[in-house]
């Protein structure tokens, strides 16, 4: 018997003799050497004995700041384990292996390990930074409108950081509005008449109508109101043989733009079937 495989029947020896409440507080950490199951934890088997058939088991790699784990719950057929974060939320992330999933309408992104995983993805992202359109009807509002633009550009609004577009081109009212809800971005209005009492008009995308004889007060307050927080969420999905990982994002404020590469480096796959096939072929499973 080799020095590796006597490692992994000591593993496995242990997490069977252990109740799930134990497993459940070890994390299911990557191993070190992607070549060598020497550093396999009671987790990873924890995983791979809720769902024998799975060719992948999702694993951890090193968490960012301000993250942390919540336990691995398992039962036949299902396992799941989530992470909290002090900036994106509790449970911001949930985490499923099962047999098969239903992927619904979520395209496909890409491949994984080497071919074998197909990863679908469908999220929707709010991002930290809001872009709002600011258009002088007339061109003789300029003055005013730098007021506004400095005034916006000088907030943080629900979360977001506000960038201002300011449009003074010339082309007709009705595209500049059309264009700006097609971008899903708000759009301030200012005319002649705003410039005189230092008001303007807003419309939110989705909105026929805009709101008029806003102060800026009164602006700032109906962005507060109708801008959405920074959010992410959404699914993704890899796909393989015996098995699917689910990934149910529910994350919310700073943190989101890159929340994406910060999950795809913080979580691996574990080569669950390579391990059964090893454990069969030295008959230590049937």
């Amino acid at each position: 018997m080799t020095r590796r495989l006597a490692i992994l029947l000591a593993v496995v020896v242990v997490a069977a003799g252990c109740g799930n409440s134990e497993l459940g507080r070890r994390v299911p950490g990557c191993p070190a050497d992607p070549d060598s199951f020497s550093s396999i934890t009671s987790g990873i088997i924890m995983q791979m004995q809720a769902v024998e058939t799975a060719e992948y088991v999702p694993c951890l790699n090193e968490l960012n700041a301000g993250w942390s784990y919540e336990d691995l719950v398992a039962e036949s057929g299902k396992s799941r384990f989530w992470l909290d974060s002090d900036r994106s939320g509790s449970r911001f992330l949930e985490v499923t292996l099962r047999p098969q999933c239903e992927v619904g309408t979520a395209p496909q992104t890409g491949t994984a390990a080497n071919g074998s995983v197909a990863e679908y993805r469908q999220v929707e992202l709010v991002g930290s930074n809001a872009t709002v359109v600011l258009v002088p009807v007339t061109g003789r509002e300029m003055a005013y409108a730098a007021i506004i633009e400095s005034e916006l550009e000088a907030r943080s609004i629900n979360g977001r950081d506000i960038f201002v577009v300011l449009d003074d081109g010339d082309t007709p009212l009705t595209d500049k509005v059309t264009i700006a809800a097609g971008q899903n971005r708000p759009i301030v209005l200012v005319d002649e008449q705003d410039a005189l009492a230092q008001t303007a008009s807003l419309q939110m995308p989705g909105e026929t109508q805009s709101t008029r004889g806003l102060d800026l007060d009164g602006l700032l307050d109906r962005l507060d109101r109708l801008l959405p927080k920074p959010s992410f969420t959404g699914q993704w999905f890899q796909v393989f043989a015996g098995g699917c990982i689910t990934y149910e994002f529910d994350a919310s404020g700073a943190g989101v733009d890159r929340l994406a590469e910060d999950v795809e480096d913080a979580i691996g796959l574990f080569p669950a079937g390579e391990l059964w096939r090893l454990l069969r072929s030295q008959g230590v499973v049937g």
